[in-house]
């Protein structure tokens, strides 16, 4: 029930978001033209694939159960990664199936490999900082209050409600920093060809997935053996 809410939960918010502006007395279209829907969608999914890759690891690193005695923790979190995986596979057939069929014929990709790309770089910061997650609540039980505040400010800081490349130019270059802003512009660019993406800087971007992949498996590692 809880994993059904959580795919629901980005749904909701584009629903919700999406009444508010257009519904309203705000029948502007997106920043872009065209379909509000489309345009919070795009932001939100990404947004929320990370957001769900990275929490609910602790099962995997507190009391796993354990079918086979060769099991490791990492065994389990590459697990709850892969059903992640999954779950917003069908999500996103069933999100942008239902917008190309009942609201806009843009929610097709129109670059399916952007796409591909920007859901492997969110998976992998996704992975890095799901581990570091894990490791800070075992140090720390008000971890979990501090990272649910950090999740929910993606919002604001990652470009899903707005485009990146409008905002003035010192707005820009702190939010450059910040890898997630980079992915979720990526995908954007995978359904609207002409979105403002001076901003992108993708090798940025994939070596910030590699380090958090790496820095991630290290972590495991190194506190795995503290605890042995």
């Amino acid at each position: 029930m809880e994993t059904i809410a959580n795919l629901v939960e980005p749904i909701f918010l584009i629903g919700l978001l999406s009444f508010l502006f257009y519904f309203l007395g705000r029948r502007q279209g997106s920043p872009l033209g065209g379909s509000p829907i489309l345009f919070y969608a795009t932001g939100f999914f990404p947004l929320y694939l990370f957001i769900y890759i990275s929490r609910r690891m602790s099962g995997a690193i507190s009391n796993p159960r354990r079918r086979f005695p060769i099991e490791q923790r990492l065994d389990h979190i590459l697990v709850h990664v892969i059903l992640r995986i999954i779950d917003y596979s069908v999500l996103g057939l069933f999100l942008f199936g239902g917008l190309y069929f009942f609201v806009t014929w843009d929610a097709a990709p129109y670059d399916l490999a952007k796409v591909f790309q920007a859901c492997m770089a969110i998976v992998a910061l996704g992975f890095g900082w799901g581990i570091v997650n894990l490791v800070l609540m075992r140090k720390w039980q008000l971890w979990s209050f501090v990272s649910a505040v950090i999740s929910r400010s993606l919002m604001v800081l990652t470009g899903v409600m707005f485009v990146p490349d409008f905002l003035s130019p010192d707005a820009r270059e702190v939010m450059a920093y910040n890898p997630l802003l980079h992915a979720i512009q990526l995908f954007k660019l995978g359904f609207y060809p002409r979105y403002p993406a001076l901003l992108l800087d993708r090798p940025y971007l994939f070596y910030c997935a590699v380090f958090f992949v790496f820095f991630g498996l290290v972590l495991e590692r190194v506190t795995r053996k503290s605890e042995s």
